[in-house]
């Protein structure tokens, strides 16, 4: 039983790292890899010659990265250079999309997490309401309810039930606003850059 749940933790442990991993990958197939959370429209002047030979411009807080047969830029945050250490679980990268090289046209910014990241909340908000819906099912059905004691008792698990998935959601937005203000901060960095 011991050997199971060990196997079973070093496989999950195992496939978060590696999700990570292609999550921070500098190639083109990176530029789709993660959960999408939000888009953020622009109009940009891409020209080839901001990037060095490699497709990449350095910014003052990260780097950007050129795929031409993409027609995209992929944005890396530096986190020594943003003097941060510190990292949510909820990491955010963007990827750029342009429609054109060298003039002035629409762009759009895509945000993404790592898939891991996202099941993983879905599945912390999820056990908590199961769980939750699953306990007042069988309260009531185990004629919890019949007295006036057993609908307190409801109400309270109820009410800490509902005081879990608050937090939750809590720490979830703030770690978020927190990661967009860090990709938001390098975008900005990105378009102060397209403007020299």
């Amino acid at each position: 039983m011991h050997a199971a749940f060990l196997l079973g933790a070093v496989i999950v442990v195992g496939l978060i790292v590696a999700d990570w991993v292609a999550f921070n990958r500098t190639t083109a197939t990176a530029l789709q890899y993660g959960a999408a959370l939000g888009r953020h429209q622009d109009t940009l002047l891409v020209r080839r010659d901001l990037f060095d030979a490699n497709g990449v411009m350095t910014l003052p807080r990260g780097w950007a990265r050129l795929f031409l047969e993409e027609q995209a830029i992929l944005l890396l945050p530096d986190r020594a250079r943003m003097g941060f250490i510190f990292r949510t679980a909820w990491p955010l990268k963007g990827a750029v999309h342009f429609a054109v090289l060298g003039e002035s046209a629409p762009a759009t910014l895509i945000k993404r997490m790592p898939w891991s990241s996202a099941v993983m909340t879905a599945l912390c908000f999820l056990t908590v309401a199961i769980g939750l819906a699953a306990y007042l099912i069988a309260y009531g059905l185990g004629s919890g309810f019949s007295s006036p004691g057993g609908v307190f008792l409801a109400v309270a698990v109820c009410g800490l039930g509902l005081l879990v998935l608050l937090f939750q959601l809590v720490v979830v937005a703030s770690a978020y606003r927190l990661e967009n203000s860090r990709l938001m901060a390098i975008y900005e960095d990105f378009r102060t850059a397209l403007l020299k």
